[in-house]
């Protein structure tokens, strides 16, 4: 039984690759039993290897991570607390899924409001970002709590008297319009 299941296997197998490698149209002298050449494309492992520094893939950080960052600076616009951070990661790998939450509270220590902002790529080491949390204005606002985290544990936070300016990405590219203004590309 398990020689007929290995048998009726292989014929699907072979059926397939058969009906899979073959062209779509078919001459004559291909069907009188003359092969064409088969064009193989051939690739380098040394290649790969070498266009392996192009790769997007970082080797991230597993376990407690550290950053530093500037005191806040938030302002009022119009219907809406806006703050914002200027964060560099000090630890020795690359965050995965860094997290900044901001949560606000009244008089009596209850939840108002908050906001969260989560990096879609690594937090490379040594890079600095700047991030910009955004909350409804609410008159029951009495002060506000910042927690960090990554995809893979949490992230002990220390406040730095001065910091470089933010990291420019090439994905980050400004655009400009015909009147001159530049505004940022979207996500």
């Amino acid at each position: 039984m398990k020689r007929l299941n290995l048998v009726a296997v292989l014929g699907v197998v072979v059926g397939v690759g058969a009906v899979g490698c073959g062209s779509g149209s078919t001459s004559d002298a291909e069907m009188a039993g003359e092969v064409g050449e088969v064009v193989v494309p051939t690739v380098s492992i040394r290649e790969l290897l070498g266009s392996a520094s192009n790769s997007g893939l970082v080797a991230t950080m597993r376990g407690p991570g550290q950053i530093g960052y500037l005191a806040p600076e938030t302002t009022r616009q119009r219907n809406e607390i806006v703050t914002t951070f200027r964060i560099k990661n000090i630890s020795n790998g690359a965050l995965a899924g860094f997290k900044v939450d901001e949560f606000w509270y009244d008089s009596d220590g209850e939840t108002v409001t908050g906001d969260s902002v989560r990096m879609r790529r690594p937090f490379l080491v040594d890079e600095v970002i700047e991030v910009t949390l955004r909350v409804p204005r609410d008159s029951r606002m009495d002060r506000s709590n910042y927690e960090f985290s990554h995809q893979n544990g949490v992230v002990e936070a220390n406040v730095f008297e001065e910091m470089e300016e933010p990291t420019p990405l090439a994905e980050d590219t400004e655009e400009s319009d015909e009147s001159g203004e530049t505004e940022a590309a979207a996500r």
